[in-house]
């Protein structure tokens, strides 16, 4: 509401002092002073309608000097020609009405050059007012962000560090003690790599795809170990989409929910999946017998999906087929 007043009283007022300015040693009507202030207003909605069109199909941000030069040319255009047939109207309605087509031309030239300058500083200003709104929008958008990322990986944090966890690990790590040195040995590095990982990357944004592909592989070394369950992770991923980036411990949720609502036995292994698809990275495992007691409350989906809503436009996608789950998240160029 607050945008189309603005657009009304300035393309108004605009319209009127256009007039006057070259009408300033006539004596022109009321009626005269408001059709130039409406002409004004369907002038500033008709530049307001074309900088909607060119911030779609030009970048500001990328093309910054063709977006200015399109808006001034176009501006420019439509002005002219609303314009002159605005005056041809009014040439039609009134019988001897050619005081802008009068002295050779040169009103018409001094309208153009008058309309010109108007352009340029409205292109300007306008330029100067997106930038601006465009960086209070980074901003906010920068902070939310990092309360998503805050939000989802203290969620991770809490599950790496409770007690319950260390527990289970400890129990594990004992028993691996005497039997086996060397998977004992392995076991406690998986066990810091998983930990350190998390809290050196609690507050990180974005980490490299490799990155997180080892602490995957840390993360499944130790509850493979831990549940001596029948558990395949595989990964099959191009070597230049490892060079990508992606939100930490995302696919670490993932793997850790196929885990936790798949039973794994000797009858049926769970078998988990890590590819690139396209522009997609999938995470697909076969579904099994449900774990008793696990109710699914899919929180971990939707914080994923949240985060990856304020990174980028591609939705991520969840495919619950009769065999297999997958998640689809995008890869992040």
């Amino acid at each position: 509401m607050r945008k189309h007043l603005l657009i009304v009283v300035s393309g108004f007022a605009l319209g009127v002092l256009f007039y006057l300015y070259h009408a300033f040693r006539q004596n022109p009507t009321v009626l005269e002073i408001m059709l130039n202030g409406i002409l004004g207003v369907v002038v500033s909605y008709a530049f307001h309608a074309v900088n909607q069109f060119l911030d779609r199909t030009v970048s500001w941000k990328r093309q910054t000097g063709v977006r200015l030069l399109l808006g001034i040319l176009i501006h420019l255009l439509f002005g002219m020609g609303l314009i002159y047939a605005a005056l041809s109207v009014y040439e039609i309605l009134y019988s001897g009405y050619d005081f802008f087509f009068n002295n050779e031309g040169m009103v018409v030239l001094k309208m153009a050059i008058l309309l010109f300058c108007v352009v340029l500083i409205y292109n300007i200003i306008y330029f100067a007012f997106y930038s601006y709104q465009h960086y209070v929008k980074g901003q906010l958008l920068e902070s939310q962000i990092r309360r998503k990322q805050t939000e989802l990986q203290l969620k991770a944090l809490k599950s790496q560090l409770s007690p319950h966890f260390l527990f289970n690990c400890l129990n594990a790590l004992s028993t691996l003690v005497t039997k086996d040195s060397r998977a004992a040995e392995t076991f406690i590095r998986s066990l810091a790599k998983s930990y350190l990982f998390t809290l050196k990357n609690y507050q990180t944004t974005l980490v490299n795809l490799s990155d997180e592909l080892e602490f995957v592989k840390s993360y499944y070394f130790l509850i493979k170990t831990r549940f001596q369950e029948q558990i395949t992770l595989d990964i099959d991923i191009a070597k230049p989409i490892l060079e990508t980036q992606i939100p930490p411990m995302t696919l670490q949720m993932l793997v850790e929910n196929a885990i936790k609502h798949n039973v794994a036995d000797i009858d049926q292994e769970l078998q988990i999946l890590i590819r690139d698809n396209d522009d997609f990275l999938e995470v697909v495992n076969n579904i099994t017998k449900k774990r008793t007691g696990i109710t699914s409350t899919k929180i971990g989906l939707k914080n994923i999906e949240s985060r990856y809503g304020l990174l980028t436009k591609t939705p991520m996608v969840v495919e619950n087929e009769s065999k297999d789950f997958c998640v689809k998240i995008p890869i992040l160029r």
